[in-house]
């Protein structure tokens, strides 16, 4: 009887994690590609095919696709082949790589439940473990975000390799601690975790050796691969940059108690003001109190809770600006040492008087119900990069990557309104942002104020003379004035519902003086000039309409049969929303 019911409860705790796990991320299946997204899966050439598997393993540019884009290298290989499998079985669906994200998470938080319940030798414990950081908040970044899918399989690797430890199955632990920092460099700070546990359970120390060698063999392919060490980035003088680590850490510790705020570029994190500081000495009286903790954990023999604590300050290390680098603070790295950390939370709760545990338990239930609401809130944040770059203005509004891409995001949407909006914010921030420079002047060239446009326009062009995108445009904006014959007029079409096209180019084609011409037109899009996006040809009377959404095009009037040839070879112009453009196309 005690069997069957060991085995109902196992069933139930493993039926409840898979419940709120996706019950919390359910609307990400409908969430599109952001950010890095495009670097690292669309744009990434290298992921959209599997041959020769080899190159995952020697190529430093794959990961992140920086043969193909501007982005840094790094190296990441099970990762980079995660990747291009995925792509193989969806595509450029972002649903597929969001089901196995969460797929991923789902895993890790019950293989999470499957080490606390070997560490406290308690369903009820483990349970409150593994749903506490399954459904934390800071780790949306981590599973919600495409491109950081080599943190859950990273730490999935990891926590199979412990579970192998601690059933004395070395050479499967040494193979999977292997696969974990073949996907992510993050999980060298799991070495520390090992020797913990090597030390907690008096295993001969014989067995550790491997586990240091795969780690050295690891360090020195990846800086044979990479030819350096990481993207390390120094931040104002040395002190401030020695100070950057309790800094960093408090707001890791923060992030982790009081999950509000959450953001995805820290990049106007604060340099420390000094030693008195007041996060430098939280920090560091942070650190002598884990300290304190561990050596109180050995002296009255609590193991476990001791291993949480080195667990979430070994999973930091890396990322604490110890060696400074790239992202100062990046929520996605919690994702690890908070399995550590409420590993020692539970641990520590339940050595408390017997009235606390119980008035502890109502307390877990309300912050899972808590965690739940905000994970899922954050989550909206996910769905679009509008959504995603709008939350980060919202909890820092001076955040300029975030005022750039949402004026990029206007742009490609042909929002002359919100791209004006959202460049002007950007140039509050940085007046000398050419992006946003650029962005101000296309979007006043699609709300129809062309002499505000041509100013700006000039006036990028009288800083950098070699801008050409500046010229490109430049060019587009005389076009559409008429200044070319061209374009003739604009009218501004009724706002209409659904999906019509309700923009575009009409007119007429004349051969000779104003004679009505038949001609062929092919229409690309600026990003594609070697592809027509639509081909049409002129009435017998010589007109024509094409309508086209918002966006960058370029006409190309095609040569006929017979003497007659076109006065010019192309033609740019830009629509703007609900923006009809009157044009006159000439053959001589």
């Amino acid at each position: 009887m005690i069997h069957k019911n060991f085995k109902w409860l196992r069933v139930a705790s493993i039926g409840f994690l898979v419940f709120i796990v996706f019950g919390a991320y359910f609307k990400i299946f409908s969430a599109e590609f952001v950010y890095d997204d495009y670097a690292f899966i669309v744009n990434n050439k290298a992921i959209h095919g599997l041959s020769p598997v080899s190159k995952f393993f020697t190529d430093p540019n794959i990961f992140t696709g920086a043969q193909d884009n501007l982005g840094g290298k790094n190296w990441r290989p099970i990762s980079s082949l995660a990747f291009a499998l995925q792509y193989k079985v969806f595509g450029a669906n972002p649903a597929g790589f969001h089901f196995i994200g969460i797929l991923f998470h789902l895993i890790n938080a019950l293989l999470v439940y499957f080490l606390a319940k070997k560490l406290l030798n308690r369903t009820d414990g483990a349970l409150a473990i593994a749903s506490l950081w399954a459904l934390h908040p800071v780790l949306t970044e981590a599973v919600s975000w495409i491109s950081n899918q080599s943190s859950l399989i990273f730490f999935g690797f990891f926590l199979t390799a412990i579970l192998a430890l601690f059933k004395e199955r070395f050479w499967a632990s040494y193979l999977f601690f292997a696969f974990s920092l073949l996907s992510k460099e993050t999980a060298l700070g799991g070495l520390v975790v090992i020797a913990a546990i090597f030390f907690i359970n008096k295993i001969n120390w014989k067995k550790f050796i491997p586990f240091v060698l795969i780690g050295l063999a690891y360090f020195w392919l990846r800086f044979e691969i990479l030819e350096s060490l990481g993207d390390h980035v120094l931040r104002g003088s040395f002190w401030q940059n020695l100070l950057l680590a309790p800094a960093v850490f408090w707001k890791y510790i923060a992030l982790s108690v009081w999950p509000a705020n959450l953001l995805l570029d820290y990049s106007n994190f604060p340099l420390p003001s000094g030693i008195f500081d007041i996060r430098v000495i939280l920090g560091v009286l942070s650190l002598i109190s884990c300290g304190l903790l561990i050596w109180l954990s050995i002296k009255k023999s609590w193991p476990y809770f001791g291993l949480g604590i080195v667990w979430f300050i070994a999973f930091l290390l890396p990322v604490m600006q110890i060696i400074p680098f790239q992202d100062i603070v990046g929520e996605r790295f919690l994702y690890a040492p908070l399995a550590g950390f409420f590993l020692a939370a539970v641990w520590g709760f339940e050595k408390l008087p017997e009235h606390f545990v119980g008035a502890g338990t109502k307390i877990l239930i309300v912050i899972l119900f808590i965690f739940f609401g905000l994970t899922m809130r954050r989550n909206n944040d996910w769905m679009n990069s509008e959504n995603l770059w709008q939350s980060v203005l919202r909890v820092d509004s001076r955040n300029e990557k975030a005022a750039q891409n949402l004026s990029a995001f206007y742009l490609q949407k042909g929002d002359g309104e919100k791209i004006v909006e959202f460049s002007k914010k950007l140039l509050e921030i940085n007046p000398n942002s050419k992006a946003g420079r650029l962005h101000l002047a296309v979007g006043k060239i699609m709300k129809g104020e062309y002499k505000e446009a041509e100013a700006e326009l000039l006036m990028l062009i009288k800083k950098y003379p070699d801008f050409q995108e500046a010229r490109n445009n430049l060019l587009v904006l005389y076009q559409q004035t008429g200044q070319d014959g061209f374009i003739l007029g604009t009218a501004t079409a009724p706002a209409v519902e659904g999906n019509i096209v309700n923009s575009g180019i009409a007119g007429k084609v004349v051969i000779g003086s104003d004679k009505p011409f038949e001609a062929s037109l092919a229409v690309y899009k600026s990003d594609n000039p070697n592809t027509p996006f639509i081909s049409v040809r002129a009435h017998s009377d010589g007109t024509f309409q094409i309508p086209l959404r918002q966006g960058f095009y370029i006409l190309k009037p095609l040569d006929p049969d017979g003497p007659a040839a076109p006065v010019k070879e192309s033609y740019s112009f830009i629509i703007g929303n609900g923006q009809w453009l009157q044009v006159k196309i000439e053959y001589k």
